[in-house]
């Protein structure tokens, strides 16, 4: 029985030789064969994602039997760094390391020997703004920060009085030029939601101003360095948690597993589609959170150029007046040096790109990039992708943040069922959703909680 598991998980060319022979000493096999392995942990976690792997080393720490389930060929989640398409680091998703020396994994990557550095100490004296008739002088630019400093006032102005609204209707009076480009970076750059998607109380409790880190390696790079001493079933798809009898009994496509506590750390996207069973199903408010703290699109279109077109630099901002339909894009230029450009489109404009080709996105963004820098555009242009995060089925979806009216629904998202089910993830976090330290920092407060819980 266990060779024939091992098989199958041969098949698998994502899977390095390294990490399936760590992928064996967990193998799930099916129930009448688990005693003869140790497969009978004390907590199942469900994603090996930043969360998850949180949570395992806090587990681990504790002396706690831990089964780490990914259905993913790779750790990671949401942050993945690939060196193939540039010949050179490549974040697919999560690229900065926000909250600068206080996210964790600025000291985690700095453990492991990774170049992490800031971005710039002042961000706003590192942009070029164009107009729709060329490029636009400073005081332009001074004018977009200026708007941006009045949508946020008046959204905090909202949320301290208690009005979970639409951000668009919070911000509803500041117009004039360049207000929708500043909308623009508020809602779709920032949040990958367009403001009538996102909630005054939510985005006003996740604001925290810090200088932002990278890691010229990638981030994705770091936090599969940090997973990497620990075993991970990989290509291993929970298909349910059933919770109904004194132990819990995890269905994958590998086998099942019969465990004390679960801890799922998967998107709200992937819990809202019902991909994983409950037996018994979740309470109904439960259920709730999973679809009203929703997934933002936020995407990646990747061009790398053989020199600095840009003239900034390492890391500079590119940006270019975006209107009342909320179509364009942000670029960060010439990343770490490697020339790669990352033009990033968020909201409902990126939705509908989801479903255009990929080289359809790429010649977008280059026809937008020729008509600010002209010909050298094209005649420096190396290689390009676009990432597509609607359609990942492991996410479906970017980041989560809550729509108006359901930031109280953070709350329920965070709560754990019958003190057996628990949840960890960016979604989860109090304050640093849609980060990776977020992730990381929720997966080890509910772990430290689990093992409080097991005794």
């Amino acid at each position: 029985m266990q060779t024939d598991s091992l098989s199958r998980a041969q098949q698998y060319s994502a899977v390095t030789r390294r990490q399936f022979l760590k992928a064996g000493l967990v193998v799930l096999l099916p129930q009448s064969a688990i005693a003869s392995v140790d497969s009978n942990p004390d907590v199942v976690i469900v994603g090996a994602g930043a969360a998850g792997i949180a949570a395992a080393h806090s587990l681990i720490k504790d002396n706690r039997k831990v089964a780490i389930l990914e259905g993913r060929g790779r750790v990671g989640g949401r942050a993945h760094t690939e060196t193939t398409t540039f010949n050179a680091p490549f974040d697919v998703g999560a690229h900065w390391l926000h909250q600068g020396r206080r996210n964790p994994y600025n000291s985690i990557a700095q453990n492991f020997g990774f170049d992490v550095e800031p971005v710039v100490e002042n961000l706003r004296d590192n942009y070029r703004l164009f107009a729709t008739d060329g490029e636009a002088g400073e005081n332009e630019l001074k004018k977009i920060f200026k708007i941006y400093d009045e949508l946020s006032k008046a959204i905090g102005r909202s949320s301290n009085a208690g009005k979970d609204i639409p951000v668009s209707v919070a911000t509803e009076q500041i117009v004039g030029r360049w207000s929708d480009t500043a909308k623009f970076v508020l809602g779709p750059w920032d949040m990958g939601k367009d403001l009538k998607d996102i909630s005054t109380v939510d985005w006003w409790k996740s604001t925290e101003v810090a200088v932002d880190y990278v890691c010229r390696q990638g981030y994705g790079a770091v936090v599969a360095r940090y997973a990497d001493d620990l075993n991970i079933s990989l290509n291993t798809t929970v298909k349910g948690i059933d919770w109904s009898g004194k132990d819990i009994l995890v269905d994958t496509t590998n086998g099942t597993l019969r465990t004390k506590a679960v801890i799922v750390t998967v998107s709200t996207g992937v819990l809202a589609s019902d991909a994983i069973k409950f037996t018994p199903q979740l309470p109904l408010d439960k259920q709730e959170s999973f679809h009203k703290i929703s997934m933002g699109m936020y995407d990646h279109i990747a061009l790398q150029f053989s020199e600095d077109i840009f003239g900034m630099g390492r890391d500079g901002y590119l940006m270019f007046e975006i209107g009342n339909d909320g179509k364009g894009f942000a670029t960060l230029t010439n990343a770490s040096d490697t020339g790669i450009a990352y033009c990033d489109v968020g909201g409902d404009w990126a939705r509908e790109l989801s479903s255009r080709p990929v080289d359809e996105k790429i010649d977008y963004a280059l026809g937008e990039m020729e008509r600010m820098l002209g010909s050298s555009v094209r005649r420096t242009f190396v290689t390009g992708t676009a990432t597509d995060w609607r359609n990942d089925k492991w996410s479906l979806g970017s980041y989560a943040s809550a729509d108006p009216g359901a930031y109280k629904l953070r709350w329920t998202l965070r709560q754990p069922v019958a003190d057996r089910i628990f949840f960890a993830g960016e979604a989860c976090h109090r304050t640093h959703w849609a980060t990776v330290d977020g992730a990381h920092r929720s997966g080890q407060g509910t772990a430290k909680f689990v093992s409080r819980k097991l005794g």
